[in-house]
């Protein structure tokens, strides 16, 4: 409201005033008084400063929202590879069908998932990677703050932090990986054992986007058999915690299908199709 305006008791509605950027008159409405109770005209604001103010409010959140996302995708490991990642350059192969339908399910409804995410694991280069890197670029697309990472790169640039002329600093990435909309970590558990370091890295990102309420989508090497044993839980703590505490938080899915570039190979070396190879191997 511009003005509390006149007592309608005595002098009635007071004149319009024109709005300086539209020329139109300002609404007048009669209200009461918080603290007095009694009736007062005033001039409101015009439909044209409450659509401006809003337009304003609208562009700082974007703005907000382009500056968060151009921030993930610096921290993000091989960005140009992986921004030409997406689900119609993806080679459907068996296996892999299920893998997709989850990834899709989870941009589909990624409003709704809250801090549930996926744990896809599977034989190395079997189109893990691939697709959740797809599913990313369609969140990016729809507006959300994505995070690709590999297990290594993140271990080493947390390491490079020690190093006071480094130009990253711990917490700024720590910050990303926990503040991102979706953190999609790849070759998780790629190192047969990690350092006292690296399970306190693993714990406090998987711990602060827990609390955050935000998903990771794991993609891993580890065999059916590794996923299933009961010491692969040890590998992050000695009480299994982190490890029960991922599985609990993500949809798991066993991506079944063979290693497209050692099909490539063996095809090309037996001199047949990739697609009789795997029909051979399947």
């Amino acid at each position: 409201m511009e003005s509390w305006g006149l007592d309608p008791s005595s002098n009635g509605k007071p004149e319009p005033i024109q709005c300086k950027k539209c020329g139109k008159d300002k609404p007048i409405a009669e209200i009461k008084h918080p603290i007095t109770g009694k009736k007062r005209w005033v001039h409101c604001a015009c439909p044209c400063e409450i659509e401006r103010l809003e337009n304003e409010k609208e562009e700082q959140k974007q703005k907000v929202k382009r500056n968060k996302i151009e921030k993930m995708l610096k921290i993000s490991s091989e960005m140009k590879n992986i921004q030409s990642l997406t689900f119609d350059s993806f080679e459907g192969r068996k296996g892999t069908e299920r893998t997709k339908n989850a990834v899709m399910g989870a941009v589909n409804n990624f409003k709704d998932r809250q801090q549930k995410g996926l744990f896809i694991f599977g034989e190395t280069g079997n189109g893990k990677s691939h697709l959740t890197a797809a599913g990313g670029n369609e969140l990016i697309k729809q507006g959300y703050a994505v995070i690709f990472i590999t297990e290594q790169d993140l271990f080493k640039r947390l390491d490079a932090t020690k190093n006071f002329k480094n130009e990253e600093s711990f917490h700024e990435i720590m910050n990303a990986c926990i503040e991102a909309d979706l953190m999609i970590w790849d070759d998780f558990l790629s190192s047969q054992t990690l350092n006292k370091d690296e399970r306190n890295y693993i714990f406090q990102i998987v711990n602060g986007r827990e609390r955050a309420n935000k998903p990771i989508w794991f993609t891993s090497n580890v065999t059916e058999r590794e996923f299933s044993s009961d010491g692969i839980q040890y590998k992050l703590d000695d009480k299994g915690r982190t490890w029960w505490r991922i599985i609990g938080n993500s949809d798991c899915v066993l991506n079944t299908a063979s290693n497209h570039r050692k099909a490539k190979a063996m095809a090309q070396a037996l001199g047949i199709s990739i697609d009789e190879y795997e029909n051979r191997n399947y």
